[in-house]
């Protein structure tokens, strides 16, 4: 007859500890997704308070606007030549401005 190692050799106890180990990790891992879950949708996206904002474009005029997404282009157009200004509709805040030059 074969014989079988007991269940306490210490060829068993590192795999035990190891079992145990794993087992506490996944527990872990499954808690943090559930807490990252409801985190997200606990309502942490509330709509904040409306914005006032000046954009500073002397003499110049609105010639077009377009909306993509949570951004709003302006095409100015004024005694300097035209511009285009990128705004970001959740803060007002300008994210960038380009001087368009027509002259060869």
């Amino acid at each position: 007859m074969a014989q079988t190692a007991a269940p306490n050799a210490p060829g068993y106890r590192g795999l035990l500890a190891l079992v145990i180990i794993l087992g506490v990790l996944i527990v872990l891992g499954v808690i943090g997704l559930i807490a990252g879950a409801v985190y997200r949708l606990s309502g942490r996206n509330a709509i904040s308070a409306p914005y006032a904002t000046n954009i500073a474009a002397p003499g110049e005029q609105i010639e077009d606007t377009q909306l993509d997404g949570n951004r709003v282009l302006l095409r100015l157009s004024g005694p300097k030549g035209e511009e285009v200004v990128i705004l970001d509709t959740a803060t007002g805040r300008v994210l960038g401005r380009i001087a368009i030059d027509a002259k060869p």
